[in-house]
């Protein structure tokens, strides 16, 4: 009975190892695609985060693919301000670098705190900590 016990534990504690090396490697993935938004970052355009963001869908939890969701909607440019004046344009262009910026540290924080309970730890580090370097 006791091998039955000790081996099902075994068990578990491997899959929940296997669990997180594969969320770590996916979110890797993701925060890496997801310089090309960064001032001077990359210019290999937005198709590999686009491919991370659809595979979210699947291994992410909700809370991960809501702010995602919010990410790409802050980021997205209207096709009607080509015909604002420039200080507008200038303007939107402005708040959505702050909204992205402030998606993004949501987004770090709720990857971070995702991977922690999958390690069946706690954080208590929130999104006002991270901080982006571009």
């Amino acid at each position: 009975m006791w091998s039955v016990y000790t081996w099902h534990r075994s068990q578990a504690a491997q899959r929940a190892q296997n669990e997180y090396t594969r969320k770590e490697g996916l979110y890797r993935e993701l925060l890496r695609t997801m310089t090309v938004f960064y001032k001077g970052g990359p210019q290999t355009g937005v198709a590999p985060f686009t491919e991370q963001y659809r595979l979210s869908w699947l291994y992410a939890p909700d809370d991960v693919v809501r702010i995602l969701t919010s990410l790409t909607d802050s980021l997205t440019i209207d096709p009607a301000e080509a015909q604002m004046p420039p200080e507008q344009r200038k303007q939107n262009a402005e708040n959505r670098d702050k909204s992205g910026a402030k998606h993004l540290a949501l987004l770090v924080s709720a990857i971070r705190k995702d991977l922690f309970e999958t390690a069946g730890r706690k954080t208590e580090l929130t999104s006002t900590e991270v901080r982006h370097y571009s």
